[in-house]
């Protein structure tokens, strides 16, 4: 097996964990990293087919099953295979229908070809759930995801049973409190530089600016992603740069998810940048009825670095698997 355990194929150098995530390797290892073959082996079970949601093709990995489906939301930058460590996982442990699926604008996906927003996303998350015969689903979402997922919620609670999100970059939520000030501001500049490279034709740098000061930290670009992963993340970069454009997201009232009966449960890793754990602080505060888990020995990446500990949470609090 290789040295690296890939993000989606699944590969992150053993040295990453060091760096960013400060745990013994021997350890890591026995919390349930799964193997690149495990991968490979859902993938070939449940391959990637277009579904037609009228305006678009979604490319989608769908796992079929019993009972409430599980409908993942990948973040910006990367595809459905962020999440490939934990449905792999689950499947192994339940029933459900799985579903996975490429964003509009990501990797096998119809490509943008006008300003995206939101609620667009939204949108596209309800023809697909219907178009493959569901009426109602689980819904679990990592980083911008997650803002897809709560925005879902609070819209169109109908086909929501229970959400899941993993460190939504709700950064509007920090404003004008001064105990956030210098985390926001930091990470406010990081995505301004970030979206100037861009816009300049700087791809590559610009999309090391974003990953390595707003999302994953220092040295993710060399450390934490393989070639295929920066393949994938120099291609998807210009739905993030349209996203950034998109005045919807700025609207997001997650206060509103008071509102939601289902249940709302938020990770985070105990290991990521301040400015994440700012977020979900403030979510702390304005969500009523929630659930908040620490995923220890991980960051904005624990999807990878951590997946034993992530899907035993969903295990938990999700999709109410008994232990």
């Amino acid at each position: 097996m290789n040295s690296k355990i890939s993000f989606g194929g699944i590969s992150v150098l053993s040295l990453f964990l060091v760096l960013l995530f400060p745990v013994n390797i021997k350890a890591q290892q026995e919390k349930g990293i799964i193997s690149e073959l495990t991968v490979n082996g859902f993938e070939k079970e449940n391959s990637l087919f277009l579904v037609n949601i009228g305006d678009a093709e979604l490319a989608t990995r769908y796992r079929r099953g019993e009972g409430t489906p599980i409908f993942f939301v990948h973040g910006s930058w990367s595809d459905h295979g962020s999440w490939l460590p934990i449905a792999t996982q689950l499947a192994g442990r339940v029933k459900n229908p799985i579903i996975l699926y490429d964003r509009r604008g990501h990797s096998a996906s119809t490509p943008d070809i006008a300003q995206g927003s939101i609620m667009q996303d939204v949108n596209d998350v309800i023809a697909l759930i219907k178009a493959l015969g569901f009426e109602k689903a689980d819904f679990i979402g990592h980083s911008y995801g997650s803002n897809i997922v709560i925005q879902l919620a609070i819209e169109h609670p109908e086909v929501v049973k229970d959400i899941l999100i993993y460190e939504p970059p709700l950064f509007g939520l920090l404003k004008g409190k001064a105990q956030y000030k210098t985390d926001l501001q930091e990470t406010k500049d990081a995505m301004l530089l970030a979206k100037s490279l861009l816009e300049k034709g700087e791809i590559e740098k610009g999309t090391i600016q974003f990953l390595e000061k707003v999302a994953f930290g220092e040295g993710c670009w060399e450390t934490l992603f393989d070639k295929g992963e920066r393949r994938i993340m120099l291609s998807n970069y210009h739905t993030w740069l349209d996203q950034s454009k998109d005045p919807q997201r700025l609207n997001i009232q997650p206060v509103k998810l008071n509102e939601f009966s289902g249940r709302v449960t938020i990770l985070y890793g105990a290991e990521t940048l301040p400015v994440y754990k700012d977020v979900v602080a403030e979510l702390d505060r304005i969500l009523k009825n929630k659930r908040i888990i620490k995923i220890e020995n991980a960051g904005h990446g624990g999807l990878v670095t951590n997946s034993s500990g992530v899907s035993q949470a969903i295990d938990k609090y999700l999709i109410k698997v008994e232990d």
